[in-house]
């Protein structure tokens, strides 16, 4: 009604992301800025604001424009050799090759492949710095692992009981880590069915099927974590023990059964650890452990490694090129008297800030020092795709240039590929269903 009374009659509310649209028909915005925008809109983090912004600023678009233009000069060598080749020096050399053909075309696709290819393997950081980075906090029940959640959130965001089994689902938070946006979950306790008989230990306490469940639901979220903080309780651990100080084996009939049945499925979950996942182990309740006699005194990060390591390349491998990046993959807390806590929560930041910059860098690593151009060419999946089906397309013209004159045609047609897929990150060519699914995630107006 005040637009009709100020006489606008014509106007009307702007659709999901129509501004941003207009301006990419323009031509504005490239896809690439118009993905920035969004991200920018939806970012929830001091990190993720600085990818957008970097993004938006065109330099990203600038580095794949010029990685097109390499492709697409070569293409035009490749268009005047097969039109006008009768009229130009086609014969091969003595050794029976086609440089003198292609010039130096073939030596820049090279160069330019193995650039891509740097880029490409970097461990997934930019998606990783885009999206967020996934934590699962796994361990046998009553192990305090939603005592720990709590901390880390700063408020009461999981239910904390003595009963076992009191959490029965993925219990989900998001924190800010070093400016790096992060997705830790509480899991369900890892323990017996019980389905055997008493003599795990564990009586007439047997799993029901929603817990069952639940911990099926923990092994999921531990396996597509990036980092898994391996909770147990440090008085259960202590109880491995032998008189003489030793340790047994998870797998001899010495010891707690009980204790042993919780180690037993933990190590089972970290056994199906992917190399590139973190482990983390955390001693809670270390404010229980009996310390009178310190020079028998076994600390049970100790015990801890003996029992749960396993076959793992990210388990203890601290930056040596860098004294601020050195980070601990044990330690011993209590989340009643947040002992231990701080540096736990020092040395999680750190390891997630290792996942999101280059480990071969002598900078000290903080949320100052990021983003780089590592981080910000390669933010999504689509990009990674075209990138990758670009390079496939480079090695093809690369077989195809060095075998004969009649290859030719394909090499080129290669080279047509692969300036395509890098024309569809930016959106030169065909991404008309990209471009429905980005703008429907804009707010109105935007």
């Amino acid at each position: 009604e005040l637009l009709v009374a100020v006489g606008l009659r014509s106007v009307r509310p702007a659709e999901r992301g129509e501004f941003t649209q207009r301006a990419y028909s323009a031509g504005k915005l490239n896809l690439v800025e118009v993905e920035a925008l969004a991200d920018l809109v939806t970012a929830d983090t001091g990190l993720q604001r600085k990818l957008a912004l970097k993004q938006m600023d065109g330099s990203v678009a600038r580095i794949y424009e010029g990685w097109r233009s390499q492709l697409i000069r070569g293409l035009a060598h490749a268009e005047a050799i097969i039109d006008f080749g009768d009229d130009e020096d086609l014969e091969e050399n003595e050794n029976g090759t086609v440089e003198n053909i292609w010039g130096g075309v073939i030596a820049q696709v090279q160069t330019l492949r193995r650039s891509m290819e740097g880029y490409l393997d970097n461990a997934n950081r930019g998606e990783i710095a885009r999206d967020g980075l996934k934590i699962a906090i796994v361990g046998p029940t009553n192990a305090g692992k939603s005592s720990l959640l709590n901390l880390l959130a700063q408020r009461e965001v999981a239910i904390v009981s003595s009963i076992e089994g009191t959490t029965r689902d993925v219990v989900e938070v998001s924190l800010d880590l070093g400016g790096v946006k992060c997705t830790v979950s509480d899991t369900a306790g890892l323990r017996n069915s019980g389905d055997d008989d008493d003599s795990t230990g564990l009586g007439t306490n047997r799993v029901d099927e929603i817990e069952l469940e639940g911990m099926n639901r923990a092994r999921r979220a531990a396996k597509e974590s990036h980092v898994i903080v391996c909770v147990l309780d440090a008085t259960h651990v202590q109880q491995l023990l032998r008189d003489d100080g030793s340790t047994p084996s998870l797998n001899s009939a010495d010891g707690n059964d009980t204790t042993n049945d919780g180690f037993q499925m933990v190590k089972s979950v970290l056994r199906d650890a992917d190399p590139g996942q973190e482990i983390i182990y955390v001693a809670n309740k270390a404010d229980l452990l009996p310390r009178s006699d310190a020079a028998v005194y076994t600390p049970p990060i100790a015990i801890l490694r003996d029992q749960l390591s396993v076959d793992h390349t990210h388990e203890s491998t601290p930056d040596t090129n860098n004294s601020t990046s050195v980070v601990s993959y044990a330690h011993e807390i209590s989340c009643s008297t947040n002992d231990g806590v701080e540096h736990l929560l020092a040395n999680l930041t750190q390891i997630v800030l290792n996942r999101v910059t280059s480990s071969d860098s002598s900078s000290t690593q903080n949320s100052n020092s990021i983003p780089t151009e590592e981080l910000t060419l390669i933010t999504r999946t689509r990009h990674r795709y075209h990138v990758t089906k670009c390079v496939e397309a480079m090695e093809r013209f690369e077989s195809l240039a060095a075998n004969n004159l009649e290859g030719v045609e394909l090499a080129a047609e290669e080279l047509r590929l692969a300036a395509s897929e890098l024309g569809r990150v930016v959106g030169a060519v065909d991404v008309e269903d990209v471009l429905d699914v980005l703008f429907a995630d804009f707010c109105i107006g935007k």
